[in-house]
């Protein structure tokens, strides 16, 4: 048993897949790739966090592209000059355990899971392994250069049959936006509408929008984060919400960048009970003032399910 497995009190998830040489060190010796239902069920999170760590692996690819191993398990690229979710995803493996952990143990074989907000595509490519072959991801996401790792990633892992990759934003309705972003942080991009000023050092590139409900036809999983559109998105995905009454929305909201964030509120609690996914990754009741007061960003979980 390795210093790991010995820390953490449990050798068997940790063994070598196979049996090391008699002169060499056993911690050298090749792990196996995560399974999903370790994702899925770990023993602890504590000791998946570990075994996602100890499995943490970093290529070199050139002009500023580097390839690493993330849960443990799945290929992908990153942008070195990525500054926001890049290091965490080559020391660590794994980007906010409390969502992660939701999206496993919310998305089955054979359903209709959507990333929106996809960036690199993260969460689409475990979405991709949790849905398998007869299911289907669809990854919304309208940066360029996110749309390019994202399209890479999905790629490599070998998901690209049953992902659906949408290069556009997600409003109430179809039209064009800027979308902005810098270098270090692609994953705050966000939109504005044609004619806005721009700050000093931000990228910009003119993007299509389009609503939920005109790309999506039925989901039933939903993750999203829009950096400031969410009441857009909201509008434009009611007719997607008619549709899928047992879908489970897992939706990012900060009252500081919506325009009215106790309309946007009300709204929601009309459809779906309030409730949050909190940092140890359970599902809790919302109060909405604690919620518009709150300065951090909430996730949201919108399910009439249960």
């Amino acid at each position: 048993m390795g210093p790991l497995s010995r820390m953490l009190g449990r050798a068997e998830p940790l063994a070598p897949l196979i049996p090391p040489a008699a002169d060499s060190a056993p911690d050298t010796a090749l792990m196996p790739l995560l399974s999903m239902e370790m994702l899925r069920n770990p023993p602890h999170r504590t000791w998946l966090e570990a075994a996602i760590r100890a499995r943490c692996q970093v290529v070199p690819l050139g002009d500023d592209l580097l390839l690493c191993r993330i849960l443990g398990r799945f290929k992908f690229h990153v942008d070195a000059k990525d500054e926001g979710l890049a290091p965490h995803l080559l020391l660590d493996g794994y980007w906010e355990y409390w969502v992660t952990s939701w999206v496993c143990g919310n998305t089955e074989p054979g359903m209709v899971a959507v990333d929106v907000g996809a960036n690199a595509g993260y969460f689409t490519v475990l979405m991709g392994d949790l849905v398998g072959a007869g299911g289907r991801v669809h990854a919304v996401e309208p940066g360029g250069r996110s749309v390019r790792l994202l399209t890479r990633n999905v790629a490599v892992n070998g998901f690209t049959a049953q992902t659906t990759i949408h290069p556009v934003a997600v409003g109430a309705a179809e039209g064009t936006a800027i979308l902005r972003s810098t270098l270090a942080e692609p994953k705050n991009a966000y939109t504005v509408p044609p004619g806005y000023p721009a700050p000093l050092g931000v990228l910009e590139e003119r993007v299509r929008v389009a609503p939920l409900d005109d790309l999506i036809d039925i989901a039933d999983v939903i993750k999203i984060d829009v950096e400031g559109a969410e009441e857009q998105v909201w509008a434009g995905m009611q007719k997607l919400i008619g549709r899928s009454p047992r879908a489970r929305i897992l939706f990012e909201f900060n009252a500081g960048r919506c325009h009215d964030g106790p309309a946007l509120l009300r709204d929601m609690a009309s459809r779906f009970p309030l409730r949050f996914l909190d940092y140890d990754a359970a599902t809790k009741p919302a109060e909405v003032a604690r919620l518009l007061d709150n300065r951090e960003d909430t996730m949201l979980v919108l399910a009439s399910d249960d």
